[in-house]
């Protein structure tokens, strides 16, 4: 019995160091560097890996922008940019916000960064309200917060991003 609850104790761990993309697997990073060395990616610090279908997203800062990338999780584990455009770090507006949808590697995705500390919540929908998410949202040990939502398919404009505060009311935008 002992050796049951250290058995789940050992997975729950190694679980939730995956899950969370805290940097407890040295091994993994350095690949990941790997590959954004070979692709020429400059990062001043990797910000949060988060596990995938078929890799890792890879959230990482240049300067005063937050980014992404992917990484297949293969033997040539290689590097593919997601972003076009840099998001601010401190958007004036509380918020920054881009979406993705990279059709072959089946992603399709909001993300951004979160300045206002009054935004508990991020949720992303269509104006009609069809296709809500509600956002993962991460606070880094160097204080940036991120967050980002995962759909199944392409999603198109018009889309709304809404930031709430802990009593649900709308504060963004």
């Amino acid at each position: 019995m002992r050796g049951i609850i250290v058995l789940l104790a050992v997975s729950f761990m190694l679980l939730s160091g995956c899950s969370s993309g805290e940097a407890g697997d040295s091994s993994l990073l350095d690949d990941i560097k790997r590959s954004m060395d070979k692709a020429k990616v400059k990062a001043d610090e990797i910000v949060h890996v988060e596990v995938v279908k078929d890799g890792f997203q890879v959230f990482y800062r240049d300067g005063e922008g937050l980014n992404t990338g992917f990484v297949k999780n293969d033997a040539a584990a290689k590097w593919t940019m997601l972003s076009q455009e840099t998001n601010n770090l401190k958007p004036e507006a509380g918020l920054s916000w881009s979406a993705i949808n990279k059709e072959g590697l089946h992603m399709h995705f909001f993300y951004g960064v979160l300045a206002n500390p009054d935004i508990a919540k991020v949720i992303t929908k269509k104006p009609d309200g069809s296709l809500e998410k509600s956002a993962k949202i991460i606070t880094t040990d160097t204080g940036i917060r991120l967050w980002f939502t995962y759909y199944d398919k392409q999603v198109d404009a018009p889309m709304d991003i809404v930031g709430l505060d802990n009593g649900g009311h709308q504060i963004y935008p």
